[in-house]
Formats: C-alpha cells, structure tokens, sequence
C-alpha cells in the first residue's frame, strides 16, 4: 500500500497534466536550504547505524533463509504496488476516471474528502457539548458568588468616599446615629 500511494503522488505530481505553472527556484534563498539537507541526510545520517538497534525487538524466530524469503516476497510486494500504481495513475487514468465517476467512487470520494466523518464526530461528541455547557454558564451563578466580595468592597468604597468628606457635623451626626441605634439594638434584645 504504501509503494501504491506513494507512487500515485509521484506519477500524479510529475507526469499528470500541469494544473500551475512553476517557476524554476534560483538563488541562494533555494540552493542553501537544498545543501543543509543534503549534507544532513547523506553525511549525518550514515553516522546514524542502526537507528532502531535496542529500539525494535530482534526477530529471532525466522531462519536465515525465511527471513531472506521474507525480504524478497516483501520486495515482490512493493515492486507490484510500483506497477499497480503505474497502470491505474500513468497515461489517460480511464479506469480511474470512470471509478471516480460512479455512484460509489463519488460516494467514497465525498466521505474521505470530508475527513472519514471524523470532523461530524467531533462535533457531535466535543464541541457541542461543550458550547451547550458553555451557554448553560454562561451566566454561573458560582461565579456571581465569587464576584460578591469585589463588588461589596465597591459599595463600600463608595460609602466611604461618601461619608468620609471632612465635614465635623457630619461626623457628629453620623455617631449620633450610630449610638442611637447601638442603644435600639440593646434594648430590644
């Protein structure tokens, strides 16, 4: 599968009809990233050996000679995706057309352009449950309880900065009350 669809982009990208024109990249802004990841991958990378040695677990229950039938066969393998992809993607591409076209290949191509459901599912199971949380909250009356302390120091503040204007008789007045209903409060219990 992968030799399959790994050739299928490369016969669709570089033998397929040209759907933009590109220009040739010129300059260093296009050669020097070029020559780091030449340089990265053909000298670094065979300092590299093996890199999933430790990784991966050693097969130890193939003979040598299964496991060179088993390399051939999946070189076999890969070679048939190769021509597969060659016959189906190279030239008119008439039985992938005419597939593409039908009821199912429309079908098909509708849903795995669509991401396999996988988006409708997502909404379904996450986003709207949480936007409906969301709108249920949005008015929390936790969080009105949480702002009470913030909004009573505002009241208070404003009856401060009310009361306390350096006036002697309203201070006077303001104990005057005070005592008086010290004194209604005493009495009464």
């Amino acid at each position: 599968m992968t030799s399959l669809y790994t050739f299928r982009m490369i016969f669709i990208t570089f033998h397929g009809e040209e759907q933009i024109h590109a220009h040739a990249g010129k300059g260093i802004t296009h050669h020097l990233p070029l020559v780091v990841l030449l340089v990265l991958s053909t000298f670094i990378g065979a300092l590299i050996v093996p890199p999933l040695k430790g990784v991966l677990p050693e097969t130890t229950e193939l003979a040598h000679g299964s496991v060179l039938t088993l390399e051939i066969a999946s070189g076999v393998v890969a070679i048939a995706g190769i021509l597969l992809a060659a016959a189906l993607w190279l030239g008119k591409r008439t039985l992938v057309t005419s597939i593409a076209r039908s009821a199912p290949g429309r079908f098909f191509s509708t849903w795995w352009f669509a991401a396999w459901g996988f988006d409708f599912l997502y909404d379904i199971i996450f986003v709207k449950p949480y936007r409906f949380i969301a709108w249920v909250l949005h008015r929390d009356p936790l969080n009105g309880v949480m702002n009470l302390p913030a909004l009573l120091s505002r009241v208070g503040n404003k009856g401060l900065v009310f009361s306390e204007n350096g006036y002697l008789r309203w201070y006077l007045a303001a104990m005057s009350i005070g005592a008086v209903a010290v004194l209604v409060l005493l009495m009464a219990l």
